[in-house]
C-alpha cells in the first residue's frame, strides 16, 4: 500500500540526484531548485502494489527513487505481458503527463519509494521552465526507443539471445545510476516476472539461466546477477546500448560504462582494409 511518510517528510533534493530527470544535461540551479520543489511528495510503497490500473484515471506520474516497477498488461486469456521495467531513478508512466487513462498498468516489484506529481503540476512546472520540458520529452523518446528494442527482441531474436540482451541493458542501465557493482547487479524479480518480460514461459527461462550458466557467462542467483564474461555474453546476443541514449545525461553524472563486445567486434570490422573484407 501506498503509505506513510506525510508529505515532504524526511525529504530533501539529493534524494533527485540519482533520477533521470535531474542527470539529464541542459538543466541550471533554477530549473533544480524548481525541480526538487515541485517533486517533495515522496511515498513509501509495498511490493505488489499497483500505482496505477489500466484504464482508470491517471492523474499522477511516479517517479522512482528506489526499487522496481513494471508496466504490464492483462491479457484476454488471463496472461500477463510486461512491456517495461523500471528502475531507480525512472520515470514508471511518462504517458500519464499526456493522457488521463493509460493502456497499462504499473506495479511495483520490489518495496519502493516513490514521487507522486500530479499532472497538473507537472504541466505548470513544464510551461515555466522550459529546460524541464525537453527533459521530459527527452526521456519519453528514450522510453520509446527501449520499447523498439525490446520489440526486436521479442520477434527476432532467439530465447537466449533476447534473455541475455535484457541482462546486458540491466547492468548498463543501472551503472549508469551507480547501482550496479562492477558487473554485478540484484535483480529483485522473480522468473515469472522475467518471462513475462521476455514472452517466454517460466520454463523456458529457467532453462535459457541454465544454459548461460553452463556457457560460463553469467550467474543468476539469490535474485542477483553476476556477469562473468562481460564481452563475450554482449558479443553474443549484439548488445549495443545506444538506444539506452545514456548520453543525454549531463557529464557531471556520467559514471564510466562497459564497453560491450558487440562494440569492440563491430569496431575491429570498420579497422579491416577494405581489400580484406568480403
Amino acid at each position: 500500500m501506498i503509505g506513510g511518510n506525510p508529505r515532504g517528510a524526511k525529504w530533501h533534493p539529493s534524494k533527485l540526484t540519482m533520477t533521470r530527470l535531474w542527470m539529464a544535461e541542459g538543466l541550471d540551479q533554477a530549473d533544480q531548485e524548481a525541480l526538487a520543489e515541485a517533486c517533495d511528495n515522496i511515498r513509501s510503497v509495498s511490493a505488489g502494489t499497483d500505482l496505477q490500473r489500466e484504464g482508470t484515471p491517471a492523474c499522477s506520474l511516479h517517479i522512482l527513487l528506489d526499487g522496481w516497477a513494471a508496466r504490464y498488461k492483462i491479457m484476454k486469456d488471463g496472461s500477463r505481458f510486461i512491456p517495461a521495467v523500471s528502475v531507480p531513478g525512472d520515470l514508471c508512466d511518462p504517458d500519464a503527463l499526456q493522457f488521463a487513462k493509460l493502456n497499462y498498468s504499473v506495479r511495483m516489484l520490489s518495496a519502493v519509494t516513490v514521487i507522486i506529481l500530479p499532472r497538473q503540476q507537472a504541466r505548470a512546472l513544464l510551461a515555466s521552465h522550459p529546460a524541464i520540458a525537453n527533459v521530459f520529452w527527452t526521456l519519453a523518446f528514450s522510453e520509446h526507443s527501449i520499447q523498439t528494442e525490446w520489440s526486436a527482441s521479442i520477434g527476432r531474436r532467439s530465447a537466449l539471445h533476447r534473455t541475455a540482451h535484457l541482462l546486458c541493458e540491466l547492468l548498463m542501465r543501472l551503472t549508469a545510476i551507480g547501482k550496479a557493482d562492477g558487473h554485478s547487479y540484484d535483480l529483485p524479480v522473480t522468473q515469472e516476472q522475467l518471462a513475462d518480460a521476455l514472452g517466454l514461459t517460466k520454463v523456458h527461462v529457467n532453462r535459457m539461466v541454465r544454459s548461460l550458466s553452463a556457457m560460463e557467462f553469467v550467474t543468476v542467483q539469490h535474485r542477483r546477477v553476476q556477469i562473468h564474461d562481460w564481452l563475450g555474453l554482449s558479443a553474443m546476443c549484439g548488445f549495443q546500448p545506444n538506444y539506452l541514449r545514456l548520453e543525454t545525461i549531463a557529464k557531471e553524472f556520467a559514471l564510466k560504462l562497459p564497453i560491450t563486445g558487440a562494440h569492440i567486434r563491430a569496431r575491429s570490422a570498420r579497422d579491416v582494409p577494405s581489400s580484406l573484407s568480403f
